[in-house]
């Protein structure tokens, strides 16, 4: 009875296996039928899937009435990011400040912007200086990237960048030490690095003081800068630019601690600082 009740079983295993096989080949060769005649080719099946190098938007440049404008100087050759400045710009009031952030100010990135970055570069660490971010990431995406974390970091939302090599920045831009006073938001008696316009282009200020003369001072930069904030939007800062006086262009360095490995910003010092120069 034992071995009539196995060969029973091997019997009905058998039968279920065959069957099951028979039925896969006959739903995987359906398949192939429909996909032949009616799937999509190889190239539909490539656009429907993200590609990971395809650029996508990152940040988007926009016009404001105080306008938070980055800038980037970088080294034509490495294409490291050697400076860093915020430029707030309120237009109602016609003031213009500058705030040097400097390259080597450490930041602590959020989980779901390292999380993002991951992606790209495994490696990137959660805690790392602004200096180390074109060692990480391609230069395709790092500036929209610095975007992010300056606005991580300062709490403010950018409204533009803009990417000066450096030649074009020296003729901008010099670096002055400074001593900060006891009233200052940086800590007393201690030196900071201000990047201030330099004589030269003082001196360039001076013979542009007409509409046409801007327009083509705008263009020229253009041609020499990248930035996510075309040309045409640029001149709708025009007519504040013309207005603004030279005794309402202030330059500063973000509130923070100074050593010699790096910068350290003061969160709550730097927040009432930025909330001064946008009018808050």
């Amino acid at each position: 009875m034992r071995k009539s009740a196995r060969k029973i079983f091997a019997k009905g295993f058998l039968k279920s296996l065959l069957f099951f096989i028979l039925f896969a080949t006959i739903t995987l060769g359906s398949y192939k039928l429909v996909m032949h005649f009616y799937g999509p080719s190889d190239f539909d099946i490539i656009e429907i899937i993200p590609s990971v190098n395809k650029q996508t938007t990152i940040t988007v440049a926009s016009i404001d009435d105080v306008s938070k404008h980055l800038i980037y100087c970088v080294d034509e050759e490495t294409g490291d990011i050697t400076k860093l400045i915020l430029e707030i710009f309120d237009c109602e009031n016609v003031m213009l400040y500058y705030i040097t952030i400097p390259i080597k100010t450490q930041l602590t990135l959020s989980d779901s912007l390292h999380r993002e970055l991951v992606l790209i570069k495994p490696s990137i660490p959660g805690f790392l200086k602004l200096s180390a971010i074109t060692g990480y990431l391609p230069r395709e995406t790092v500036y929209d990237y610095g975007v992010l974390m300056i606005e991580e970091l300062l709490n403010i939302q950018i409204s533009y960048y803009t990417v000066v090599p450096q030649s074009i920045y020296n003729s901008v831009f010099e670096t002055e030490i400074i001593k900060q006073k006891a009233n200052s938001v940086q800590s007393s008696g201690e030196s900071f690095p201000r990047e201030v316009f330099s004589d030269g282009f003082l001196e360039h200020l001076q013979t542009i003081n007409t509409e046409s003369g801007l327009r083509s001072y705008i263009e020229e930069l253009y041609t020499k800068v990248s930035s996510n904030l075309s040309y045409k939007d640029k001149l709708n800062y025009m007519d504040s630019y013309l207005n603004t006086c030279g005794k309402d262009i202030v330059f500063e360095v973000i509130a923070g601690v100074d050593s010699n490995s790096a910068y350290t910003i003061n969160e709550i010092e730097a927040t009432n600082q930025l909330k001064a120069y946008l009018g808050e």
